[in-house]
């Protein structure tokens, strides 16, 4: 029987509902699972984690968004005496250019949501780097629930850099603003692409680090998510986040909008299924792949409306499956349109719940996964 190891963050709800279908399609299959729990905000999780790496040795260890010399770096397990000798499967559910800095062990197996990114991987040599794209984590329609009910709803995040940005000196802080406004207009362009092209001064360009990166990537976020919002004010619209929400919208319409929090598994298939359209807004580093809205809303028994990114029509059949928006007219239009149709979002959410169920669970992924492993 093959067995694997990973851990679950208590405090992070989003990375523990994806975790937890992985290693259930992983028992379906036979495997054993060794699931170390711990919330890593608290003092003392490291050594849960520790105690559980040397009590618990498997053929295989799972790690999200982290290799596995970072991993026991955070751990401060010294080289010499590193458990879990076996392979890794390293799954990347965010842009890899974020966390990846040194090359990977011989026995790491790497994934990434976005095909876009496998590329830039391959230099750091991995065992084998391939394409596992999200899949749905939700097993089934959610209720409908008056509290939730509203014309159109978004449920995301957004990350205040204020205090950040206030360190930067005015050039600098004016420079930002126009590489991040440059990376609206040109997705494609990576911020390294853009800082070339777009340098400070004809003789000075600026070092895109990944710290860097993560904060241009999160104001390109922020903008773009909150003027898609600002469009729809005139509709009966709900925003559901972070607490940043309150910050970042202090000055902006769609403070009233905000309604705080909602709990990944208990609120969001009331939500997906309560709102008439469910409005998603992919993050800049989807490029290749979608993110995970794509495939809960319609299981959960919800309509989408998507902005349009380049793979789409790759996982479901435009205007038949999904529907899309390409800027704030064209939004603003499908909404007014799809607000009064009622069987028409039925027929396309229910084909698109169709399509999720066949060919995106993570039952399908892990047995995609495993075959692919099976001819390496």
């Amino acid at each position: 029987m093959p067995s694997i190891w990973t851990y679950a963050d208590d405090s992070d709800r989003g990375y523990g509902l994806f975790k937890r279908r992985i290693l259930e399609a992983l028992e379906q299959r036979g495997w054993r699972v060794d699931l170390a729990r711990a919330s890593l905000t608290e003092r003392g999780a490291k050594a849960v984690l520790r105690e559980c790496c040397f009590q618990n040795p498997t053929d295989w260890i799972l790690l999200i968004n982290q290799s596995a010399a970072q991993f026991y770096d955070y751990l401060e397990i010294p080289s010499s005496s590193r458990p879990l000798p076996g392979k890794k499967w390293i799954w990347y559910l965010d842009d890899p250019r974020f966390f990846v800095n040194q090359p990977f062990e011989k026995d790491e197996y790497v994934f990434c949501f976005d095909e876009t990114y496998l590329e830039w991987l391959n230099p750091f040599t991995p065992r084998d780097c391939g394409f596992f794209p999200l899949a749905c984590d939700m097993t089934g329609p959610g209720e409908y629930d008056a509290a939730f009910a509203c014309d159109i709803c978004f449920v995301g995040g957004v990350i205040d850099q204020s205090e950040r940005a206030n360190q930067l000196d005015p050039a600098m802080r004016e420079y930002v603003i126009q590489l991040v406004e440059r990376k609206l207009k040109r997705r494609e362009s990576t911020f390294d692409e853009l800082a070339e092209a777009y340098p400070l001064s004809p003789e000075k360009r600026i070092r895109i680090t990944p710290e860097t990166a993560h904060y241009l990537y999160w104001e390109t976020n922020n903008r773009y998510r909150i003027r898609a919002l600002e469009a729809l004010t005139d509709f009966d619209l709900r925003i559901y986040g972070n607490e940043d929400w309150e910050k970042l919208l202090a000055d902006s319409p769609l403070v009233k909008h905000f309604h705080g929090p909602a709990d990944p598994a208990k609120d969001l298939p009331k939500l997906f299924a309560s709102a008439t359209i469910n409005l998603n807004i992919h993050s800049v580093q989807c490029r290749g792949s979608l993110n995970q809205r794509d495939y809960n809303a319609p299981v959960a028994g919800g309509f989408l409306l998507s902005d349009w990114v380049p793979a789409a029509g790759k996982f479901f059949k435009p205007g038949v499956e999904a529907v899309y928006w390409s800027d704030t007219r064209d939004l603003c239009a499908k909404t007014a349109y799809y607000l009064e149709r009622e069987e028409e979002r039925k027929k396309i959410m229910e084909n698109a719940r169709r399509r999720v169920l066949q060919n995106h669970t993570y039952e399908r992924r892990i047995g995609e996964i495993l075959d692919w492993m099976e001819d390496r």
